[in-house]
C-alpha cells in the first residue's frame, strides 16, 4: 500500500535568507534588534519577545555536535552553535567518529541550489 500525496512548503522571508545563504556557502540566523536573541534558522520575528525587528547575522560556520544518531549507517548530528538557540539538523561526514561536543563545520557541495542538501555533511574540525 502506498499513499500519494503533493507536499509544497514556502519557504517565506527569513527561511528563503537562509537557503539563498546557502547558495553562497554561508550560514545566516536571526538576531532580534529589541533583545538581542539569536537563532538559526532565521525566522521572522523574535521567539523570544515576539519583536517583528530582526537582522539577519552570519552563524559560524564552526559548530559543535550536541547530539547524534545512526539510521541505515548513516550518522544523523544536531549542530549547535555557539551563543546562538535552535540548531541543524544534518549528516555527518561517515570519516569522523560521533560524540557529544564534537567540533563541526559545513562541507558545501561543488554545485549549489538554495536547498539544505547544499551541505553535503558536516565534518570534524582539525
Amino acid at each position: 500500500m502506498s499513499i500519494d500525496s503533493f507536499y509544497e512548503y514556502p519557504a517565506g522571508i527569513a527561511l528563503s535568507k537562509f537557503l539563498t545563504g546557502l547558495a553562497e556557502e554561508k550560514l545566516y540566523g536571526s538576531r532580534c534588534l529589541e533583545c538581542g536573541h539569536r537563532i538559526i534558522p532565521p525566522r521572522a520575528f523574535c521567539v523570544k519577545c515576539l519583536s517583528p525587528k530582526t537582522a539577519y547575522v552570519e552563524v559560524g560556520p564552526e559548530g559543535y555536535v550536541e547530539t547524534w544518531t545512526v539510521s541505515d549507517g548513516i550518522t544523523w548530528i544536531y549542530v549547535k552553535f555557539p551563543e546562538v538557540d535552535g540548531g541543524l539538523l544534518h549528516i555527518l561526514d561517515p570519516a569522523s567518529k560521533p560524540m557529544k561536543g564534537l567540533r563541526v563545520k559545513p562541507v558545501f557541495r561543488e554545485h549549489r541550489v538554495g536547498s539544505i542538501l547544499d551541505i553535503k555533511w558536516f565534518t570534524e574540525m582539525r
